[in-house]
């Protein structure tokens, strides 16, 4: 026995400047993932305990051989610095999630300077106010510190052999847990397919971790995203109207009656411009682009319907609104908003998911009808591509004028690029707006300024994105809130949701300013007004919207759930009831059916909502909702509406066009798809073509 003790004394003795780090490490990390697990998504699944363990061990050893490998007083800061550069990146990641229900990616950091110098007090707030999650990530830092000569008695020198089979430990760790990912393909959304198909941040941290959530960003980033092998979908039936309902009568016959039910109806066109992808695929050297060409091509195009041209020749006042919820809107509070939202297109089933940049992917959805990449801000990406689906540009060529207004700093998330490109004369703060110096800026103030530079044009076509919805709910710091508190203090909520309440009437009176000043015009029966938001109200916690609610509120889908305003002056007195499944990313191409312009549906990964395109909402954890059912990808379970049982097959099938739609929406920002297909075969794309 007492060989044995001395065999293994003396085995450790050799290992310990490399193994106690590296345990402490793994400790360090080990329990910040799952705190970060149970405080963003109060939950843990076994799969992400056994999973994020294994992922952990190899980033823990090689951080332990770097500490063993010097001497005990170099090592010893060592490790106190590792183990805080943990907790910052970790911690850093909870306060995120906590504000922005979506996780800091590396391309957010190195645009870092540029958020701190205009959130930096709001940045500030948000971490005092999430002191419980950073006093946890504080912790393992104190006992690196504390513990630092415990763990690093002396110097015993491992040896460059030990050393090396150290560092070979780590990698057979990893690629041992890579393989047995590989192993688990069960499921719709298996494991296997997380890790090595999709791009989903949240999914990936609940199942792997940080650090390896971190790795698989940065190997999209570096290396893109390898889509699913397109897939051919079975040939539709003719689209006809419902054999025992009355379809929508042909707007040029007569304008719909009040409180009509839209029935979608086809005619005999496609939203399509001649591409020709069979010489494409042909000619194409690049699997990458092939592969893409070939999915481009097998998708079914939209057909056009009764409502197509039906606004051509109007004017259009587009306008993405900050934080705005239909919770926001109240009859009597919001007069104009409630007119706007009951009359008009009304969309019982509209959505605004959430993805990765917020405000500015949210923009991106909206405009381009496209997916944002994950890890990158997409908007500033597309600046230097050819977008001749983009609004801006699609009306300039029809000789409208074209403005984009932002009453915030000109050059945030790269505006000042961005939006040129989508063919707008752009005007923000520090470039051709100049609003008093409050935060968050007037949308009434902006709204006031800006019309008159429109109205008495001939054709325009305008777009806005709104500030003064902005977080924080609080009289402090925003001002718009403070404004408006007397119409909202003797509501029953939090002193946060009656700020959000309050700051949002700002947007109320912007919208009044601008139907009062189009009507003054004389152009408002010319007008579309359209309006959504860029993201629900995530300044808000879950239990702050829950208030609104007036019960738990579902994080998953019923979060997002919003209202889409598409209102013509000319349809006053109208409701057109549209009880269809739609989100953010089909506002484009159903303006684009609406104004009769000219668009490739099948480049579009949102669809026109007045077609008889099966719906599909798609969020950004993979979640979907579509005509058959609702798809969790947290629980990876498909809930049909009939209530029967699901076909697998057919579920798995529905996830990879969710994936595919995912995939190649960043082919076409990495590719500049728009101006290869579009170039290739001749045809005017930009606004720069000639038509």
């Amino acid at each position: 026995m007492n060989d044995e003790k001395s065999a293994l004394t003396a085995l450790w003795d050799r290992w310990r400047q490399l193994a106690a780090p590296s345990f402490f490490l793994l400790a360090v990390i080990y329990y910040e993932e799952l705190f970060l697990k149970l405080y963003c998504f109060r939950t843990l699944t076994m799969e992400g305990v056994v999973f994020t363990f294994l992922f952990t061990l190899p980033p823990a050893l090689l951080l332990g051989l770097l500490c063993g490998s010097v001497p005990p007083r170099r090592g010893r800061i060592l490790l106190a610095v590792c183990a805080a550069l943990v907790s910052v990146w970790i911690g850093s990641q909870v306060v995120y999630y906590h504000m922005f229900k979506a996780f800091l990616t590396i391309f957010s950091v190195t645009k870092m300077a540029m958020v701190a110098q205009s959130f930096g007090e709001m940045a500030v707030g948000n971490v005092l106010r999430n002191w419980f999650p950073i006093l946890m990530m504080v912790v393992p830092t104190v006992l690196a510190w504390t513990l630092r000569k415990r763990i690093l008695t002396e110097h015993l020198d491992a040896g460059r052999g030990q050393r090396l089979r150290w560092a070979a430990m780590a990698a057979a760790v990893q690629l041992t847990a890579m393989g047995l990912v590989l192993l688990c393909g069960g499921g719709v959304l298996s494991l296997r397919y997380i890790y090595y198909r999709t791009a989903t941040p949240e999914l990936e941290v609940q199942n792997f971790g940080v650090f390896t959530q971190t790795g698989l960003e940065l190997g999209r980033v570096l290396f893109g995203i390898k889509p699913d092998e397109p897939y051919m979908e079975p040939e539709p039936e003719p689209d006809k109207a419902p054999p025992d309902l009355e379809p929508t009568l042909p707007p040029e016959e007569d304008p719909p009656a009040p409180d009509s039910v839209f029935r979608p109806e086809t005619v005999s066109g496609f939203h399509t411009l001649p591409i020709d992808f069979e010489t494409l695929i042909e000619r194409e050297e690049d699997e990458g682009l092939k592969s893409a060409h070939q999915w481009f091509a097998q998708r079914e195009p939209t057909p056009e319907n009764l409502w197509t041209g039906y606004f051509e020749g109007k004017n259009l006042v587009w306008i993405v609104a900050e934080g705005f919820s239909t919770l926001a809107m109240d009859p009597e509070r919001t007069p104009t908003l409630w007119k706007l939202s009951h009359q008009g297109f009304v969309f019982d089933h509209f959505y605004t998911p959430l993805w990765g940049v917020s405000t500015s992917d949210g923009e991106y959805v909206t405009t381009t009808g496209l997916i944002p990449k994950s890890g990158v801000w997409s908007y500033s990406l597309s600046s230097e591509n050819e977008m001749p689906f983009a609004l801006g540009n699609q009306f300039r060529r029809k000789g409208y004028q074209t403005f984009a207004f932002h009453n915030y700093l000109y050059n945030y998330y790269d505006r000042d690029r961005s939006h040129p490109n989508m063919g707008y004369e752009y005007y923000a703060l520090g470039q051709g707006l100049e609003l008093e110096e409050i935060w968050p800026p007037s949308d009434l103030e902006m709204m006031e300024k800006i019309v008159p530079m429109f109205a008495n044009e001939d054709q325009f076509m305008v777009y806005c994105l709104t500030v003064s919805g902005h977080l924080n709910y609080n009289l402090e710091t925003n001002a718009m809130s403070a404004r408006h508190w007397d119409a909202v203090a003797d509501l029953p909520y939090s002193e946060e949701v009656r700020c959000y309440l309050a700051c949002q009437m700002e947007l109320e009176l912007a919208l009044e300013s601008l139907v009062d000043q189009l009507e003054a015009a004389g152009k408002l029966k010319d007008t579309v007004i359209v309006l959504s938001a860029d993201h629900y109200p995530y300044g808000l916690t879950d239990e702050q919207y829950s208030e609104l609610l007036g019960h738990e509120v579902d994080p998953v889908f019923e979060i997002y759930q919003n209202t889409l305003i598409l209102w013509s002056g000319d349809m006053e007195g109208t409701a057109v009831k549209v009880d269809k499944y739609c989100s953010s990313l089909d506002v484009m191409p159903t303006l684009s059916n609406l104004f009769g312009l000219d668009y490739d549906s099948r480049l579009i990964m949102g669809s026109d909502i007045l077609s008889s395109t099966p719906p599909l909402v798609i969020f950004a954890n993979y979640s979907f909702i579509n005509q058959d059912g609702y798809y969790n990808s947290i629980q990876d379970q498909f809930t049909r509406w009939d209530g029967a049982e699901p076909n697998l097959d057919e579920v798995a099938e529905m996830v990879a066009d969710v994936q595919n739609r995912v995939a190649y929406s960043g082919a076409i920002l990495d590719c500049d798809y728009y101006r290869l297909v579009l170039d290739w075969a001749g045809m005017a794309a930009g606004p720069d073509h000639e038509t």
